[in-house]
């Protein structure tokens, strides 16, 4: 179970499909949830690979494919189920064959429907002990506009997606915290509203006129990015919900000169990702995690 917020932003000019999530794993013992694990990776970025139908002597490999792109997933449900499907859908991405010998592109419900069909074999097959289900968010760029889908399954019911086109209002959040939804969707009608340009100033007495002073008090770049992410840290910090926790972490897609890049950032505090273990003999190789911090400084100074 988590909590995973998915938004398009315009910061610095450039379009970013941005993806929050918390970190919790749990399990159910009895009638509670035992945490397993505050470290759990909930966000995936997956690169789509287009080849020709002919693979290459030798080695018999497709290389050299005709396009290629990233697509960022997160998911919500049961983790084993979860990371199986995913390790089968990045397989099936990395390899996609034109076997006709044209150069057909893909496209945003082609994507999610191979999702959706890769999770419903997995789970006709599985044998529904513990009631496993999962709910997948799928975004991408197709042609230079941003797209969300959204994917559930489980033994009982099938999968079930549908995928849309990503605006200025766009808001995807899933979990199993409904008092989470209910503040995501506020979060977006206030910074509409903003957005829209409300020329006459709220009383300052009011929450509308808190909320304007504390928006305007950000960086306008990068105003909505940091408000939304104050929130989610404040819900994994506060809620009183065993299911919801860990750190914070974020996924972005960004579309630049028709191709699309993928960074992880994640906060300041401890994580597991961090590792000083370099890969090359007498050099430094390794990885270098983009960290910055989130939330509203104001948040951070209460903590």
């Amino acid at each position: 179970m988590t909590l995973i917020c998915v938004r398009l932003e315009r910061t610095y000019g450039v379009p970013r499909i941005t993806a929050l999530a918390d970190t919790r794993a749990t399990v159910e013992r009895g009638k509670r949830y035992e945490v397993v694990s505050d470290t759990t990776a909930k966000l995936f970025a997956l690169p789509v690979r287009c080849y020709g139908p002919n693979l290459t002597p030798i080695l018999g490999a497709w290389t050299d494919p005709y396009f290629q792109t990233m697509i960022g997933l997160g998911f919500s449900g049961s983790c084993f189920e979860a990371l199986t499907v995913i390790a089968h859908v990045g397989r099936a991405l990395s390899a996609l064959v034109a076997p006709e010998g044209d150069t057909p592109l893909p496209t945003k419900e082609g994507l999610v429907q191979l999702i959706s069909e890769l999770c419903g074999r997995y789970f006709h097959a599985h044998s529904g002990f513990a009631k496993p289900y999962l709910t997948f968010l799928v975004f991408g760029f197709e042609e230079g506009r941003p797209w969300i889908g959204t994917i559930t399954c489980d033994k009982h019911n099938g999968p079930k997606s549908s995928v849309e086109w990503a605006g200025d209002d766009t808001l995807v959040t899933v979990g199993q915290d409904d008092k989470f939804r209910a503040h995501a969707e506020d979060w977006r009608n206030r910074i509409l509203k903003h957005r829209a340009g409300v020329e006459k100033k709220a009383p300052q007495d009011t929450e509308d006129g808190v909320f304007e002073k504390e928006l305007a008090a950000a960086k306008a770049g990068i105003a909505e990015q940091k408000w939304t992410e104050a929130h989610m840290l404040q819900q994994i910090d506060t809620l009183s919900v065993e299911l919801i926790g860990g750190v914070l972490q974020r996924l972005e897609l960004a579309e630049e000169n028709g191709v699309v890049y993928a960074a992880f950032t994640h906060d300041d505090r401890d994580y597991l990702g961090d590792t000083s273990v370099s890969v090359a003999n007498g050099a430094l190789l390794g990885p270098i995690p983009i960290v910055q911090k989130m939330g509203l400084d104001s948040l951070r100074q209460r903590r």
